[in-house]
């Protein structure tokens, strides 16, 4: 049986300010070599609720990072559900480089989509959890209410990435020991301490940090690469046959994901509703999420409103039509 890492309970229950015990579930599909691993995720707020929320984080983040806005979907009687891919968080982690790939990753969240049979979803995604989450509506639409994107696009190998982001693949490729804490700290002003301590308490050896090593040797930064011929499925089916609701808010400071860049991407959604961007944010958008959560909510659920009346009028159109 192929080796996985299991990170030391101990440090990651009783976070500081995060409440939320992991659940888990075991045979992920895109990790069937891995019998015996764990994928953790939160599942909190209203059960019963007519959305829910499903978070997927970026690297070298984790669920945790969502914190502010599951306090914020609680507050709005919503339920809440973030994953922790294979490899981060308090999910295990397969000790081999080659278990992650793109469509392994993209796998296991469609499995546990799947296995926790969530529907009326509204996908919230950041950075990796855009790469591979926003290639995932396409497949199962029936399922999706809407998307919220931050800080994030489609990894298709011809969108242009920033310098910024190809010298965070290179420092990660430089420095395999990443000091998580140390990251979060300097990219994060708003950090306190114990929040780096939180961000860090996954990864507490170099044996931990497969998945962040991996990752950018896996991005699809060009048409070759494994995930970019899906991508672009995805950004077509996106441009042209979507027809849910789209939001997206961004960090006006992210040097990783430039504003244009963002816009042109945003742009190429069909019936995106771009919301102001947050002027302190950087690139971990969702650390902000205490200023700007219960407004994207509200505006989300505005604008999902006005949607449903739209859909309401066109069909009692085609029903007069037909009725003449």
């Amino acid at each position: 049986m192929k080796k996985i890492y299991i990170s030391d309970k101990e440090k990651l229950i009783n976070l500081p300010d995060f409440p939320y015990d992991p659940k888990y579930e075991k045979n992920i599909t895109g990790f069937e070599e891995y019998e015996d691993m764990r994928m953790a995720y939160i599942d909190t707020g209203n059960k019963d609720s007519e959305l829910t929320f499903l978070m997927l984080h970026g690297s070298p983040t984790w669920s945790y990072m969502w914190r502010h806005f599951i306090k914020e979907i609680e507050k709005a009687n919503f339920r809440a559900v973030a994953f922790d891919m294979p490899g981060f968080g308090r999910s295990d982690k397969p000790l081999d480089e080659e278990a992650y790939t793109f469509t392994s990753l993209r796998s296991s969240l469609i499995c546990m989509i799947e296995r926790l049979n969530l529907k009326n979803i509204v996908l919230v995604v950041h950075e990796w959890g855009g790469f591979l989450g926003l290639t995932i509506p396409m497949d199962m639409p029936e399922l999706f209410d809407g998307i919220i994107i931050h800080n994030t696009t489609l990894a298709t190998g011809t969108n242009l990435m920033s310098d910024s982001y190809t010298d965070w693949r290179n420092y990660i490729r430089d420095n395999p020991d990443l000091n998580i804490r140390a990251i979060m700290a300097r990219t994060n002003k708003i950090l306190n301490l114990k929040e780096c301590n939180n961000y860090h308490a996954p990864f507490d050896s170099y044996e931990s940090k497969v998945a962040l090593r991996v990752m950018p040797k896996i991005f699809p930064n060009n048409q070759e690469k494994e995930g970019a011929e899906i991508s672009n499925k995805a950004q077509d089916w996106l441009s042209n046959e979507f027809n849910g609701l789209a939001l997206s808010i961004s960090g006006m400071r992210d040097p990783l994901f430039p504003q244009d860049a963002l816009n042109r991407f945003f742009n190429s959604i069909k019936g995106i509703n771009k919301l102001p961007g947050v002027d302190n944010a950087g690139h971990f958008l969702p650390e902000w999420a205490m200023e700007y959560g219960e407004n994207l909510i509200n505006q989300y659920l505005l604008i999902r409103e006005k949607y449903l009346l739209a859909v309401q009028d066109t069909e009692k159109e085609e029903d007069d039509i037909s009725n003449v």
